[in-house]
């Protein structure tokens, strides 16, 4: 017999706290990717005001994405070990942003900066696997639009943070921008805390210690799920590029005033608010592998025409179509995943999603600068769709589908 703090997958999906659970972490997931890109629409001011190269530039998002991957999978292991204490963990990523941007707002010097980065990415990093794996619980019988939904939130925070911080430091200094953000991230992580109380727990007493590297070995040696973590990493290192100089892009070669900047990237990212749950949909519908291929080459398309897009209109254009799957396709590569992991170890399998996306973007943003600095900016816009072709090469050879899951369950009751 169940406690009544257990979670019950069975109940209707998008009811009484299943629909205030998705709502809360859908919101808090919104104010953390407002901040997570408005970073980006800060750190050419960062630039300018240190005198940093390309190089230097690329490596403040090298060391966001080296924080980020050095805790995936400890974050992983304890959202599996430590069930019932997921709330504690989400909210603590909302304090983690808000430390972040006050270390960035009084950094002295670069190596502060670098700091404040790595904040940013062990933040990010706490955030996913727990907020994730429950939803995928709870909603299982629409995972692929849950996550979606979730993401959906994000993506709305996409759109919005950089508009919002883009005309933020075109008002003050960034400095005072930056440090003053703390502010709602502090009052909102209060009231989540306050308000997931009253929600029932994860089932289940998690993964005991002990057994944990065990559960981690079996998810290592699923191929298909090694398939996706690569196909999924090595497309991150290209989107992690496109994120990091778009806005660079902006600011120096197109001469955009900050403002200007924010409301371009809010562009590109305002798109993928109403493609995101759409991909959720249908992959769940028709499958994973059938969205995420063309999604991919698309995406690809579209940042090669991005260089020749000019600054006006049509630079808004090819950003929007740009951001109808760069942020998206994530939902869909989380969804595959835990389609084929088992139950228990919900919280790890995202940790090596995201883990090993970082992992990849660790080297990537610094590349990219690299390029940048011989051949301009646009070079990185080709860098990132030669990536992001070969990540979708990498999927045509997985046998992904949304009924594997119910095959392995299937035939481990059988066994």
């Amino acid at each position: 017999m169940k406690s009544s703090g257990e979670i019950n997958p069975s109940r209707r999906v998008f009811s009484g706290q299943n629909l205030f659970l998705l709502t809360a972490l859908a919101f808090g997931h919104t104010l953390m990717h407002c901040f997570q890109q408005g970073w980006y629409i800060v750190l050419p001011s960062v630039k300018e005001s240190f005198g940093l190269s390309d190089i230097q530039y690329g490596g403040i998002e090298s060391i966001r994405a080296a924080s980020s991957t050095a805790v995936q999978i400890p974050s992983g292991a304890v959202s599996d070990i430590l069930r019932r204490q997921w709330t504690g963990i989400v909210v603590s990523a909302l304090i983690g942003l808000a430390v972040a941007y006050t270390v960035l707002g009084l950094a002295p010097n670069y190596g502060a900066v670098l700091v404040a980065a790595a904040i940013v990415g062990i933040s990010i990093a706490l955030w996913h696997p727990p907020a994730l794996s429950v939803l995928s619980e709870r909603l299982s019988e629409r995972r692929g639009l849950a996550i979606a939904l979730h993401g959906m939130g994000g993506n709305l925070g996409n759109a919005v943070g950089p508009a919002v911080v883009g005309l933020t430091i075109g008002t003050v200094a960034w400095q005072t921008a930056c440090w003053s953000m703390a502010i709602p991230l502090l009052a909102f992580a209060g009231l989540l805390w306050w308000g997931l109380r009253s929600v029932p727990v994860r089932e289940g007493r998690g993964v005991e210690a002990k057994n944990y590297l065990n559960t981690l070995r079996a998810l290592l040696s699923n191929r298909t799920l090694l398939g996706l973590v690569v196909s999924g990493g090595v497309r991150a290192m290209g989107t992690a590029s496109v994120f990091a100089f778009f806005s660079l892009y902006c600011r120096v070669d197109l001469n955009f005033s900050p403002t200007k900047t924010g409301l371009y990237y809010a562009i590109m990212m305002a798109s993928g608010v109403a493609s995101q749950p759409l991909l959720g949909y249908l992959s769940d519908r028709f499958g994973r592998k059938v969205v995420l291929i063309p999604s991919l080459v698309l995406l690809a398309f579209f940042e090669i025409v991005l260089v020749w897009s000019g600054s006006g209109i049509g630079l808004a254009l090819v950003a929007a179509c740009i951001g109808l799957f760069i942020y998206a396709v994530n939902a869909v590569f989380q969804a595959a995943a835990m389609d084929i992991s088992p139950r228990e170890a919900g919280g790890t399998t995202i940790a090596l999603v995201f883990g090993s996306s970082a992992l990849f973007t660790i080297p990537s943003p610094t590349i990219a600068g690299w390029l940048s600095g011989l051949y301009g900016t646009s070079a990185v816009f080709l860098y990132s769709s030669g990536l992001v072709l070969v990540s979708a090469l990498v999927l045509v050879f997985l046998p992904i589908d949304r009924k594997i899951k119910d095959s392995i369950l299937r035939n481990s009751k059988e066994g």
